[in-house]
């Protein structure tokens, strides 16, 4: 029963992602709607590392700020064929994961964190310093638009765009079903629970966390990508510690360790932010209070609540008790 509840909710599921632009067709409403995909991506390859396998790591803007500076420098330098740079900025996230993952062999916790935040921030350095290259703090312009043929995905409110990230909203959410139940899924589960037993049952703890922080920067690396088209320019912006809180935000929000919830989470915070924009400080004071109130009601966040209610429905009512039998000096 629970597969067949699977197989009908992807057709489903993909049904919505087709519907939604047809149903707001404002300019505006599209663009919120391709960041729901963007953010959506990007905090689903970060819940991999951060909310399935435990890892403190913070060098997924990094990944994101790579994937979209590949882009930019192979569109503006070399005239590569714009599509070829999307898979092309996922690999180049890959190979910088392996650098940014040498802390994780020695280091544990909090620490990992540190110097997984030092590499986003040599980032940073390492764009200014190749000024030639990178544009250094003007950053890189003039990023040419994706088409389709004779078709611009900016057109008709950049409905392209926004059907460009449902893709890949759609197959990074497969990904991570798919991987969250295979025997590499169930591993990091168990590191993440208990290191020591899970090593003891001959879980290599380098392997699988080496596994899956290059699969979460690959598809940072291709989100960075889809930003740089969308926006047309890349800056040291993609780096900065504004895009590392809202991410976070939405993962905790919508609950770390699940599939969905970071896309709940990215739903939810895109509205928000959108609404109170001119608020100033007051937006992100929202925001904070918002997550503390549901982590306080349900610590696995918004989707934590959505499988309680869940869980409350299916299960079946208890009968109601019997009466108690009479004894015949009371029916006397």
């Amino acid at each position: 029963m629970t597969n067949l509840r699977s197989w009908v909710g992807w057709p489903v599921y993909a049904t919505v992602l087709v519907v939604l632009p047809l149903v707001f067709t404002d300019p505006h409403a599209r663009l919120l709607l391709i960041l729901f995909t963007m953010y959506g991506v990007l905090a689903m390859s970060w819940n991999l590392t951060l909310g399935f396998a435990g890892i403190f790591n913070f060098a997924q803007i990094g990944f994101f700020g790579i994937g979209a500076y590949t882009t930019g420098i192979l569109a503006t330098r070399t005239g590569i064929d714009p599509w070829l740079a999307l898979p092309i900025s996922g690999l180049s996230a890959l190979l910088a994961s392996l650098v940014a993952f040498l802390p994780v062999l020695r280091l544990r916790g909090i620490y990992v964190g540190l110097a997984t935040y030092v590499f986003s921030q040599l980032c940073i350095y390492l764009v200014l310093g190749q000024a030639g290259l990178t544009g250094g703090s003007n950053g890189i312009v003039g990023i040419p638009r994706l088409s389709l043929g004779d078709v611009n995905l900016r057109a008709d409110g950049r409905i392209g765009y926004y059907f460009l990230g449902a893709a890949l909203l759609f197959a990074v959410t497969v990904l991570v079903r798919v991987l969250t139940r295979s025997t590499l899924g169930m591993s990091l589960l168990a590191l993440r629970d208990n290191e020591a037993l899970a090593t003891s049952r001959g879980v290599s703890r380098v392997r699988q966390h080496l596994i899956v922080f290059m699969i979460g920067a690959a598809v940072a690396g291709v989100a960075g990508s889809f930003n740089a088209f969308l926006n047309g320019v890349v800056s040291t912006d993609v780096f900065g510690f504004g895009y590392l809180t809202l991410l976070l935000s939405m993962i905790f929000l919508g609950g770390s360790g699940s599939v969905y919830g970071p896309i709940v989470g990215a739903v939810v915070v895109t509205l928000v932010s959108d609404v109170l924009q001119d608020a100033g400080a007051w937006r992100d004071m929202v925001i904070a209070m918002l997550i503390l109130v549901v982590l306080w009601i349900a610590p696995k966040g918004l989707a934590g609540i959505t499988n309680s209610v869940l869980t409350s429905l299916r299960r079946p009512r208890d009968p109601a008790p019997e009466p108690l039998p009479t004894t015949s000096k009371e029916t006397a």
